[in-house]
């Protein structure tokens, strides 16, 4: 009876409802009634904005609500003397949940009925509502010192993740504080996240570093910083993906031919010699070119490559011996002529006064189908697919070269020459421009494919841990993208094809991805909105960490289910956060211009309650402008 008189004296009336409709309601106070008080030993405060009440249903059901709007309420004119003193005050709030016995449920049906009162929610009732556990907290509950709400790094990272907000806010403060946490679960605790989780981490300007190192230095083999100029990308390990990110080549023309330069640039050199002759035989046999002489000069760039390995006569096959009778001027029988090699035989190949040697060119086709051997043919015909997939003509990924590319490259238009189309360079001269920049500008960092670097598919081959990469000296956005989309694609189709993905879960987390995951750059198919759709399933998991969400892709941010969002106060930005956040309201946009550095935002479908908090850590710029004076 006792405990029951306290918990109805501990509760803190301030006003009474007087309006309700779907989305609020409003109650009047009146000053005296919400001024700081003590109330059974506890100091109690009202804040103003943000202030949690509740109200019953019954006896057993709380509403809560949060106070979104607060305005002074206009007397009447002639109002009695006696009350000319007192200020009364009208509240807006919205519905957030319902406590009860089963604890706190998101969502509510019904809704007090007008003349209920209203009360000031305590620490019960807000611990119940964040469940507050220091253990897994980043920070206290904005305008509330002892409450500070769990964040559960499942709930954060189960999901796709966003953390926004301009420079200066605090998104790289909280990174830190998360990744901290992150890198002590998987190194300090033996219970926690999954043994095989991996966290890669995109590092643009150098904060995460001494985290790492700290980290590091207690377990080297679960967290690992890697400098810039400590890894590669193999260009054999690219796909068409990949190369399309930042080439954006045309689907008709351009993307057929960068498929081919692809599969051609594994080929070793015995193996383009193969491909040489079956694209000779072919073009012997092509009737699209504009005259003999010009098909002439375009075999020629096929059989000046392969002279020297070609025999004629041939001494399996003493049939290929044959001499040819050349139309010559002033004679009856012509002139005849027994070639000793390849090279004479070839030679042979001209028209003489509108003829060919009769057998020639068929002669010719057998030199080149004796080279292939059966194993390359498909009937009469060569079988170039059969060259592209035999493994003794095929070359390790990681040994292929930005040179390896171009020269692939340049065989494909000259193929496309041979058979016809003399426009495809001048069509692809965007595409040729683009790869010499690619060569020119990382040939000798991320595409250099040194034996002295680590290869990031060998990094990512560990499954486990936390990876980050130093990004900080990519020349431009290229690399980022192309480095990007790699690391993405990887450990995407590694999952999907893995059974236990549920067991290895992969989490990204992307430093100023508006860089590189732009909604004007990215295809409805692009690597980032097929995990942003699909990666949930497959244990694939992105964190987008920027200052400029305007340029985010749309398909990313409307998968996100967890925001932690940041001072904003672009005008552009706030509208777009606006329309593509998708449980954010307008009255939590309104705020954020105002929000002072580490304050936040956390809300999405990730969380029960949509809350502003106030996170832990030193907030400065940790990479300031340079000061115009002297020091």
């Amino acid at each position: 009876m006792i405990e029951s008189s306290r918990n109805k004296l501990s509760e803190w009336r301030i006003g009474t409802i007087t309006y309700v409709d779907q989305k609020q309601i409003r109650f009047r106070a009146v000053s005296s009634d919400i001024t700081d008080r003590l109330l059974w030993g506890k100091f109690r405060h009202i804040n103003s904005l943000n202030q949690y009440l509740f109200a019953y249903l019954n006896t057993a059901v709380k509403v809560i609500f949060k106070v979104i709007a607060i305005a002074e309420y206009e007397k009447p004119y002639g109002h009695e003397a006696s009350n000319r003193f007192l200020d009364d005050y009208v509240f807006s709030a919205i519905p957030l949940g319902a406590i009860s016995s089963g604890g706190y449920s998101p969502g509510v049906v019904d809704i007090p009925m007008v003349g209920s009162d209203i009360y000031a929610c305590d620490e019960t009732e807000l611990a119940v509502l964040f469940n507050c556990d220091e253990r897994q907290s980043i920070g206290q509950l904005a305008g509330y010192r002892n409450i500070r709400p769990s964040l559960e790094l499942d709930d954060l990272f189960g999901g796709h993740t966003a953390v926004l907000g301009n420079t200066g806010s605090g998104k790289s403060t909280t990174i830190r504080l998360l990744l901290s946490k992150i890198m002590r679960e998987l190194v300090c605790q033996k219970q926690g996240i999954k043994n095989d989780a991996l966290f890669v981490v995109f590092d643009l300007h150098g904060d995460y570093k001494n985290i790492a190192q700290n980290f590091e230095s207690i377990d080297s083999g679960k967290v690992t910083y890697y400098d810039n100029k400590n890894y590669h990308l193999s260009p054999g390990e690219l796909t068409i993906d990949d190369w399309s990110s930042i080439l954006n080549p045309s689907q008709r023309i351009q993307k057929p031919l960068l498929e081919r330069t692809i599969r051609y640039s594994f080929l070793t050199d015995q193996g383009m010699k193969k491909l040489y002759a079956a694209l000779a035989y072919q073009a012997l046999e092509d009737t699209n070119a504009d005259s003999h002489a010009s098909r002439r000069i375009l075999i020629s760039k096929y059989v000046d490559k392969l002279e020297k390995d070609i025999n004629y006569p041939d001494s399996t096959d003493p049939n290929l011996k044959e001499t040819f009778i050349l139309n010559v001027p002033g004679s009856r029988t012509g002139e005849i002529r027994s070639p000793q090699s390849f090279k004479e035989l070839f030679e042979l190949y001209n028209l003489y006064y509108g003829n060919l040697p009769d057998g020639l060119q068929s002669t010719l086709q057998e030199c080149f189908l004796n080279y292939l051997t059966p194993k390359f043919m498909d009937g009469s015909q060569p079988n170039i697919n059969e060259i592209l997939k035999d493994k003794d003509y095929s070359k390790d990924p990681s040994t292929i070269s930005m040179e390896d590319i171009d020269r692939s490259l340049d065989f494909v238009f000259a193929e496309e020459e041979v058979r016809g189309n003399k426009q495809a360079r001048s069509y692809s001269e965007g595409l040729v421009t683009q790869l010499y920049n690619l060569r020119e500008k990382y040939s000798d960092n991320i595409l250099s494919n040194s034996a002295n670097t680590t290869s990031v598919s060998s990094i990512l081959a560990r499954k486990k841990g936390c990876v980050i990469f130093d990004v900080s000296e990519m020349p431009d956005s290229d690399g980022l993208k192309l480095f990007s989309n790699y690391v993405a694609r990887y450990l995407f189709e590694r999952n999907r094809q893995d059974d236990d993905y549920d067991k290895e879960p992969v989490y990204l987390i992307f430093d100023e991805a508006h860089r590189y995951i732009r909604q004007n750059d990215l295809t409805d198919d692009s690597i980032f909105n097929q995990i942003a759709r699909e990666g949930r399933k497959f244990g694939v998991h992105l964190t987008i960490i920027s200052q400029i969400p305007s340029e985010l892709s749309k398909v990313v941010l409307s998968q996100t289910g967890a925001f932690i969002i940041h001072r904003i106060q672009n005008a552009i930005d706030l509208d777009y956060i606006k329309r593509n956040v998708p449980s954010i309201t307008a009255d939590q946009v309104s705020r954020l211009p105002s929000f002072a550095p580490g304050t936040a935002v956390v809300l999405g479908s990730a969380f029960q309650v949509p809350m502003e908090l106030e996170i832990d850590g030193i907030y400065k710029d940790e990479t300031p402008g340079v000061s115009m004076y002297k020091s």
